[in-house]
């Protein structure tokens, strides 16, 4: 019997369930911010996986971690100890000084969040929470009850009954939400998918302050904002002086491996017992070899100084290419405005060699490179991207 073998995108299909919308390439191979598919054509990548892989491909102090850990021991749960999980949990409450916080570390930004409602709503004894439109925390069914992208509400009960959205730099919004049951605000202060929409800085302190008055928890969702993406400081929260109650963050922690952690003040960690929550793989010790190299990486030198730089760079060359209205967002989690809707913008600049990324709105693109992003990549991107914008005038 003859058989035909299937290609990588034939058999995925065959045997994949249908939940993603791919584009036709296969990727195999990649270095810093180039990767390569199976005919070899190169693209670069101005959007690292959904802004995970933050040290680019193959960075030399996370593949090396990543290598020495999988030698000494792959897995075991958490019942026992780990040294790179607790190395992991000392680094991040480091970053967080002087305010202390404890740390818990799970898989991924939805279990981060949903770890953050169960606190709240436990330890208030309380069951709303109010969110914001069009912010986005994750695809559980807790966690599409709170995002604030109407399109994933598919599958979500009592979305009336538990859930309610202010508007992002509106407090008068907010405090016409609250009520006596309410357990807490969650914020994603860069609304990424929502089109890179954030408040001015004095909303946060308001925010902090009215869930300080009214003694409900804030919860700042930095899945996106945190280790180092938005440009200024490790955390968006410290970047902007405020100090919620609970920090969750994922994406980027371990560039590219399955890592979140959730970030619990010392006055609520307090309260939270043994077996109020738990998951299996979190705190794995490769994924925390590969995160404490990039904390490693984050908090060493001038790191910091040079996303900002590279932030800067990136602004000013982007505001010079015509039909562009505006730079969204903050450090290299930016979006680009347009006034006309520019949907076909992103799979023609995948057609050019470029990667970037799509958001709810259809007059904005999402740019969101490694860290590492070299001047000179930045330089090819602005003539990429200046050039696929330039063929509809």
């Amino acid at each position: 019997m003859n058989t035909v073998e299937m290609n990588t995108i034939e058999k995925d299909n065959q045997y994949s369930l249908n939940v993603y919308k791919r584009y036709p390439v296969t990727l195999v191979k990649g270095l810093g911010a180039r990767l390569w598919d199976d005919a070899g054509i190169e693209y670069l990548d101005f959007y690292a996986g959904h802004a995970v892989c933050s040290m680019g491909q193959c960075h030399p102090a996370v593949t090396t971690a990543i290598q020495k850990q999988a030698e000494a021991m792959t897995f075991y749960s958490n019942v026992f100890y780990s040294r790179p999980a607790a190395d992991l949990g000392e680094k991040i409450a480091q970053t967080l000084l002087p305010d202390v916080y404890k740390i818990y570390l799970t898989n991924s930004g939805s279990e981060a969040n949903e770890a953050a409602l169960k606190i709240a709503r436990k330890l208030s004894g309380k069951k709303k929470i109010i969110s914001f439109t069009n912010a986005f925390h994750g695809r559980s069914i807790a966690n599409i009850g709170i995002t604030g992208v109407m399109s994933y509400h598919k599958f979500e009960p009592n979305i009336t009954q538990y859930t309610s959205f202010a508007k992002l730099g509106d407090m008068a919004t907010v405090e016409q939400l609250y009520d006596e049951d309410t357990a807490a605000v969650i914020c994603e202060p860069i609304q990424s998918i929502g089109g890179m929409h954030m408040a001015p800085t004095e909303f946060y302190h308001e925010l902090e302050a009215f869930c300080r008055k009214k003694g409900i928890l804030l919860i700042i969702d930095e899945v996106q904002t945190g280790c180092g993406r938005n440009g200024m400081d490790i955390w968006f929260s410290r970047a902007v002086g405020i100090h919620p109650d609970i920090i969750t963050t994922a994406k980027g922690i371990a560039a590219g491996l399955p890592l979140a952690c959730v970030m619990v003040a010392n006055s609520v960690a307090a309260k939270v017992e043994v077996y109020d929550h738990a998951t299996t793989f979190g705190g794995g010790p490769i994924p925390c070899a590969a995160s404490l190299a990039v904390f490693d990486t984050l908090t060493s030198g001038e790191f910091m100084s040079e996303v900002a730089r590279k932030s800067r760079r990136i602004i000013e060359g982007v505001q010079n290419i015509s039909g562009v209205k505006n730079v969204l967002g903050m450090g290299l989690l930016l979006g680009i405005e347009f006034d006309v809707d520019i949907a076909w913008l992103v799979e023609a600049c995948l057609d050019h060699g470029l990667i970037i990324g799509s958001s709810s709105r259809k007059t904005v693109v999402r740019i969101t490179p490694p860290l590492v992003i070299s001047d000179e990549d930045i330089d090819r991107f602005l003539e990429i991207f200046s050039s696929v914008v330039s063929l509809r005038g």
